[in-house]
């Protein structure tokens, strides 16, 4: 009947029906209840990271005239400590050692499903069909034929990035022990410079190959996380350490109109970040463990960057006055031209670096690599068991 409906002067809407007793249903929660603004009332207005912000402050958030969205995709964090590796019984739940990708055995999975409580980001679930725990597994198979993630791949708006980094294993307990404000900084210092001397003999010393540390110094990650100190780690005070990073969104320019014009003079927006529509302490409770400062100054360094571009290229500001927003982000010319580049006009090259994996190496400690290569491509795949 939805699509077979007469002309009429509504279009057809298909109501939700129950499957238990066919009737009509009148929804009052969901999956997706909060989605932009539905139900808003109930669960937005005790949402636990505005519990810091004033009660005006929280109030002002659900005004209609002053609403912005920022949308917030979110995958595995595949994370340095993960917990739902930790609390899994039957020890199917694993991190890669050779890149550090988060998997679980399908055939070790007894259907525990502590990981899927035992995940404070909900990225893991219990498939009712075949009595297993899945989750994200960040597109193995591509990744180490050298092809982005499909969700990477595929994103229009190219905003997603992939690279190395390389870290400090041993440090992973002690920095996971930090207090909540110093979270985000000690995970900065976990991440080594791949291009300090030290580091790439250390390097060398645990397996690390030569062409791996030469996509680790190309990465863009180590630029946006540990160089620019751009990019932050969601919820860092869950302490899994997680290793994807979200570069915080700045607003959309604001402006008035009078007499049929545009004008941008008195905006403020190229004043100060601590009028944002998004409260700083809601960020922050987000991307920083509760620390305004992280945040203020990724978002400084940011608004200095739109400084720079919109002195050089619209004239909306002088260049001596992008030059004091520069200077007060720390920003040079240098690096806010590279942050431009890479953020608004990146190549396919640039925002996905990934090095090829040696499987010999592997392969050589077995000693049966010519029967491995002569069996390459033969035979039958062999299904996990799984349930019904």
């Amino acid at each position: 009947q939805l699509f077979a409906s007469p002309k009429a002067d509504d279009q057809p809407t298909a109501r939700p029906v129950s499957k238990i007793n066919g009737r009509y249903l009148d929804v009052e929660a969901g999956p997706n209840w909060d989605d932009d603004l539905s139900g808003s009332s109930i669960y937005a207005r005790n949402d636990i990271n505005l519990r810091e912000l004033p009660e005006a402050q929280r109030e002002a958030l659900f005004r209609l005239q002053q609403m912005v969205f920022f949308y917030i995709p979110r995958i595995c964090n595949h994370c340095l400590n993960p917990s739902c590796v930790a609390v899994c019984p039957s020890g199917a739940a694993y991190k890669r050692a050779e890149d550090g990708i988060v998997l679980i055995n399908q055939d070790k999975c007894r259907g525990w499903r502590f990981c899927v409580s035992g995940c404070p980001y909900k990225k893991s679930y219990y498939n009712w069909k075949a009595g297993k725990s899945e989750k994200c597994l960040l597109c193995y198979p591509r990744v180490e034929t050298g092809q982005a993630p499909a969700c990477f791949h595929s994103c229009v708006g190219r905003i997603r990035y992939i690279g190395v980094l390389l870290y400090d294993a041993a440090r992973i307990p002690a920095t996971a022990k930090m207090p909540e404000a110093d979270l985000v900084q000690a995970q900065r210092d976990l991440i080594l410079d791949p291009f300090d001397k030290e580091v790439i003999a250390g390097a060398r010393a645990n397996g690390v190959s030569d062409d791996w540390i030469a996509a680790a110094q190309k990465s863009p990650c180590y630029k946006f996380v540990k160089k620019w100190g751009l990019a932050l780690p969601l919820h860092a005070e869950f302490r899994t350490l997680p290793m994807l990073y979200y570069v915080p969104p700045l607003l959309p320019v604001l402006a008035s109109t009078e007499n049929g014009s545009y004008d941008l003079a008195g905006s403020g927006f190229f004043g100060t970040i601590d009028d944002f529509r998004v409260p700083l302490k809601y960020m922050a409770r987000l991307f920083a463990g509760g620390n305004v400062d992280i945040i203020k100054k990724a978002l400084n360094k940011l608004w200095a960057v739109r400084a720079y571009k919109q002195a050089q290229s619209a004239g909306n500001i002088t260049a001596a006055q992008a030059k004091t927003i520069m200077t007060e982000a720390g920003c040079t010319g240098e690096e806010a031209e590279e942050i431009f580049r890479l953020t608004a006009l990146p190549r396919f090259e640039d925002r996905f670096i990934l090095p090829p994996y040696h499987r010999e190496t592997t392969t050589s400690l077995t000693g049966e690599t010519i029967k491995l290569k002569g069996q390459t491509g033969f035979g039958t795949t062999r299904t996990p068991g799984r349930g019904p």
